[in-house]
């Protein structure tokens, strides 16, 4: 089987929605087992995930209003971090804010590497 993004949608859904009875953990237990590599790779996708839902393209209601407004602050807070981070190797703090507010943002998942 060729795995598609809709499977993976479909799958992780399914899971979670399901979640009940399961022990506690499951789901890490299980990716922890995977390629190192494939753990980074798989949690920048997350992260991209992260960011979309931070972003004024997702959509919400009542009832994923709250994930979308914490993904918000784990961005923010991601960017406060970066931030300090340039300032503290000398930037200004003018230019460390350019840095995280340009044009390309501050996006966690650009900030893992490739292996």
């Amino acid at each position: 089987m060729n795995p598609t993004a809709d499977n993976l949608a479909e799958t992780m859904t399914d899971f979670v929605n399901h979640y009940n009875g399961r022990k506690e953990g499951e789901f890490i237990k299980a990716f922890e087992k995977q390629h190192r590599t494939l753990q980074q790779s798989s949690f920048r996708m997350m992260l991209e995930l992260i960011e979309h839902m931070a972003s004024d393209e997702y959509r919400t209601d009542g009832r994923n209003d709250a994930s979308k407004n914490i993904a918000k602050s784990l961005i923010q807070g991601f960017k406060e971090a970066k931030k300090k981070q340039y300032i503290s190797e000398g930037t200004s703090e003018e230019r460390a804010e350019q840095y995280v507010n340009g044009e390309f943002g501050c996006k966690p998942s650009k900030w893992l590497p490739f292996i």
